[in-house]
Formats: structure tokens, C-alpha cells, sequence
């Protein structure tokens, strides 16, 4: 489907939000979902969602998830990735759609991640204030000598009130959404 046929479909044209409309005076107008109003894209820049005309994903479509009845399966996406999910699908540890489903797994979560862009010696522990606090040791060999520190940290937010499920399948359509929706929040 290309874009424009798209767009007709599941879009309409609106003035920017009043956050954007308050920082640029002429800001131009933006595509909206018909299923929520939920932002999609300015006018002018409709080529950024060949990616959502392609995969015709057209159902219950929001800001960052929605049904492709083309293929069956949920889409997550964001800037950064987009992923399809269907009965079936898995979510493991290390997965952008992985929410732990308890406290030591969201610890082994937070060494997992900063261990798979490269830091070694990644300790994750509980802070008193309820933030994870997670350091690691800079390799000394980096050619930019500003960045060789013993030790640099980061906070690793979670909500013990709101665990993910862990490492699961999804059995239903409706877990395929869940996963659709955690990929968004987990790549936005």
C-alpha cells in the first residue's frame, strides 16, 4: 500500500499540539490516528511511515503499536525498530520487549543490557531510595583518554509494582499485543 492510500485510512490532518505549537510559531499541521488520536507524523514528512504502509498495519493503531491484518501479527515500534509479534512469538531475557517479572530479574535485566554494549565487570544492586544503580569498569584502552574512569554507573529504572512477565510465549492475540506494546515501550 503506499503512503498516501495509507494515510487516508487511518490518519487525519490537525494542527500540531499546543507543546509544539508553543516552541515553533509555525509549526505544521500532523497526522493523527483515527483509532485514538494518538500523533503519527507533521505534514510534509509522510515518507517517515512507509514503514507502517508496508506492513499495512491498520487496526486499533496508536502511537507506537498496532494489528497488520496483512500479516496477522501486532507491530512496536518506534524511531528506533519495529517488530511483529504473533501467536508464538517469545520474549526472553536480553529481548527489547523483556520486562522482568521480579526484582532479581530485573537486576540480572540491568547487567544484562549495559554487558551487551560492551562495559565488563557490570554490577547491578538495590539502592535504599528503590532505584537499581548499575556500574561497571571502562576498558583503558579506548584512544579518547577523557572517557578511561575506573567506574561510571547509571540508574536502571523499574516499577516493582508493575513486573513484566519474565521469559514467556504468547498463546493468545492478546499476548502478542502485550508483547507489541512492551517492544514500544522498550525501543522508545
Amino acid at each position: 500500500m503506499n503512503v498516501k492510500e495509507y494515510l487516508n485510512q487511518v490518519a487525519y490532518i490537525g494542527p500540531p499540539p499546543k507543546d509544539i505549537q508553543n516552541v515553533h510559531d509555525e509549526a505544521p499541521d500532523c497526522y493523527y490516528s483515527k483509532h485514538d488520536d494518538s500523533y503519527m507524523t507533521f505534514v510534509g514528512l509522510e515518507d517517515g511511515l512507509k514503514y507502517l504502509a508496508d506492513r499495512e498495519i491498520t487496526g486499533e493503531l496508536t502511537h507506537g503499536v498496532g494489528f497488520s491484518p496483512k500479516d496477522g501479527k501486532w507491530y512496536g515500534w518506534s524511531h528506533r525498530a519495529i517488530f511483529g509479534f504473533e501467536v508464538g512469538s517469545t520474549c526472553k531475557k536480553g529481548d527489547c520487549h523483556y520486562r522482568a517479572g521480579s526484582l532479581k530479574d530485573e537486576l540480572e535485566a540491568a547487567v544484562l543490557f549495559w554487558d551487551a554494549v560492551g562495559h565488563e565487570g557490570t554490577n547491578a544492586t538495590l539502592r535504599e531510595d528503590g532505584a537499581i544503580s548499575v556500574t561497571w569498569k571502562h576498558d583503558d584502552s579506548a584512544p579518547n583518554k577523557k572517557i578511561h574512569v575506573t567506574v561510571s554507573g547509571a540508574d536502571w529504572h523499574y516499577d516493582p509494582d508493575n513486573y513484566g512477565k519474565g521469559e514467556w510465549t504468547a498463546k493468545t492475540m492478546e499476548d502478542a499485543k502485550q508483547m507489541a506494546q512492551d517492544f514500544n515501550s522498550g525501543v522508545s
